[in-house]
């Protein structure tokens, strides 16, 4: 409850009911990225226990290509043909490569977010691709005005995820908790999978938010898409 109040304060002083409740993104399910993500969390866990509440479960990686306001069942059927559409112009960017994302290095927002960067050479086509889904949504006149600038990013820890520390002095999430991390390769994922995510619905068991759609994209996608 406290997050969400953490959150509602921040964005009801533009539009008391606009706050975003849907978002698309990536879904990374590698193993090895997601073990080496545990591994860093795990130390700052051992270092600072505090922090537990700050971290993110691994279940839910993704990166977030935009966050929508979907107010009404109505626009949640637009967003979830928004996405569809955008297959064919995603499709068009890959032709038919396949895209891999890979993730190295650490970084961080203000010192209260931490994340796994992605390859910079990887970001300039997944940065085409994030466009091509944003204009879809845009076509579709849906509200995706809380998006920021596509910036492809794993995050794994978020102080707004426990607001009580920030009460107890918590401000900035010092860098020597991951420092034997900073600068590690943490794997490579291939691009096959965007969903359109609730963020207010109930997980699913696997952990990951639910999904209203979900499109396979690129040779990655050849297997049967996902029940939901």
């Amino acid at each position: 409850e406290d997050q969400k109040e953490d959150l509602g304060q921040e964005v009801s002083k533009k539009h008391p009911r606009e706050t975003p409740n849907y978002f698309v993104a990536i879904p990374i399910t590698d193993d090895q990225i997601l073990d080496r993500i545990e591994d860093v969390q795990e130390l700052i866990f051992t270092k600072e226990p505090d922090l537990l509440r700050a971290l993110l479960p691994v279940q839910t990686m993704h990166l977030t290509i935009i966050v929508a306001h979907l107010g009404t069942d109505e626009e949640v059927k637009k967003a979830v043909l928004a996405l569809k559409q955008s297959k064919a112009k995603v499709e068009a960017i890959l032709q038919g490569k396949v895209l891999n994302m890979t993730f190295h290095g650490i970084g961080q927002f203000n010192n209260q977010v931490i994340y796994v960067k992605m390859s910079e050479e990887d970001q300039k086509v997944l940065s085409r691709i994030a466009e091509a889904v944003e204009e879809c949504f845009i076509e579709m006149n849906l509200n995706i005005s809380g998006s920021k600038d596509f910036k492809p990013h794993l995050t794994f820890l978020k102080l707004s995820k426990a607001p009580r520390l920030k009460r107890r002095g918590f401000r900035k999430i010092c860098s020597d908790l991951y420092k034997e991390y900073e600068d590690s390769y943490f794997g490579t994922a291939v691009f096959s999978q965007i969903d359109l995510c609730a963020m207010r619905k109930k997980k699913q068991e696997s952990g990951y938010y639910y999904c209203e759609c979900s499109i396979n994209v690129g040779s990655g996608g050849t297997e049967e898409s996902k029940e939901q």
